[in-house]
């Protein structure tokens, strides 16, 4: 097991082993998770550029003035989106696009914690899956050759399920969260559901990005976690817990620092390499964590907020969807919704 004080110490190495001007997008990024990790990354990296992602305006300028304090020599931009919408993800894209010709890091976090109400955004998705896997998708794929074309790090963090997947019933795959119907979306959220398309996604990224790593994580309870509230969820999508033992907001940050710049989750074809698109490096003892495959540092990693692969729990479950040829199934799903949705697979 990796401790909390393993972590940090691997997070002040940052600023010596990563170069100058990291690229990293927030998506997610103005409360929460996302804002905590993204100002520990701004402390502890040189000159990086980061891109938020969010819908309060007033949250962003109070978060930029922030970063700067942290960071002066940073840069900082604010991209306001309604991220559930496919076509708002793409203009998106296409702004970070337009202005960078590497990214080295995307973090994802938007409906982290959903309730089970909702409705079907104007794009016939419904609002909970759109927010929590069809956008975070979107956001890979249409980021994914600025990542190929990194020569550090180069790391996808999604927070949400890690250790919850469950059995898809193939019989029923059209109706899976999200796929609209002629007797309208699912109106149930099946976070196991969500967390099985989640996984099963970045394994058939890994397979088209092998220099890519993916890192799926369960962020337990989280002290004051709460996000922007949204009509279309009832509410609140991030709650705030009170459980004893939860974790301070900024311990989760130190944690997900460590997710998304540690050696331990290489990529698939990284695993014996020792140039810093791995990460930082391991310390005295340290090992590269095991796949959702089971085999150790294969490019995707199904971990809960210690750092742990949980994929152990439901390996059983991972390799019956498999057998079943459900990655390409999920994927195939996944493809022809962005193509309904928006005309094409990618931008």
């Amino acid at each position: 097991m990796v401790s909390f004080s393993q972590m940090q110490s691997s997070n002040t190495r940052i600023i010596e082993v990563l170069p100058a001007g990291l690229v990293a997008v927030f998506v997610g990024g103005t409360s929460g998770i996302g804002e905590t990790t993204m100002k520990q990354l701004a402390k502890n990296t040189v000159e990086p550029r980061i891109y938020f992602v969010g819908r309060s305006r007033e949250a962003a300028t109070r978060i930029v003035a922030e970063l700067h304090d942290l960071n002066p020599a940073g840069e900082y931009h604010f991209i306001q989106a309604d991220v559930s919408l496919l076509h708002a993800v793409d203009w998106v894209c296409r702004e970070i696009q337009a202005r960078e010709s590497v990214v080295n890091l995307l973090f994802l976090t938007p409906g982290a914690v959903l309730t089970s109400q909702g409705s079907d955004t104007i794009e016939s998705l419904y609002y909970p899956t759109a927010v929590t896997y069809y956008s975070r998708i979107r956001f890979i794929v249409n980021l994914l050759p600025l990542f190929q074309k990194a020569s550090h790090l180069r790391r996808v963090v999604t927070v949400f399920g890690a250790g919850k997947e469950s059995l898809l019933d193939g019989d029923d795959f059209p109706l899976f969260p999200g796929r609209y119907h002629q007797a309208g979306p699912l109106q149930t959220t099946d976070h196991g559901s969500l967390s099985t398309m989640m996984t099963l996604a970045l394994e058939s990224l890994a397979l088209e990005a092998p220099n890519v790593s993916f890192v799926h994580s369960f962020p337990g309870f989280v002290k004051g976690s709460s996000s922007n509230s949204s009509p279309k969820t009832g509410g609140v999508i991030r709650a705030v817990f009170k459980v004893v033992g939860a974790l301070p907001l900024f311990e989760a940050g130190e944690r997900h620092l460590f997710l998304a710049t540690s050696a331990r989750f290489p990529a698939r074809d990284g695993v014996h390499s020792r140039i810093p698109t791995a990460g930082v490096g391991l310390g005295k003892g340290g090992s590269v964590a095991k796949g959702t495959d089971a085999r150790d540092g294969s490019g995707v990693y199904s971990v809960n907020f210690d750092g742990e692969s949980v994929a152990f729990k439901v390996q059983d479950t991972l390799q019956q969807l498999r057998d079943r040829d459900m990655v390409r199934r999920v994927w195939q799903h996944t493809i022809k919704e962005f193509t309904r949705v928006t005309g094409s697979a990618f931008v």
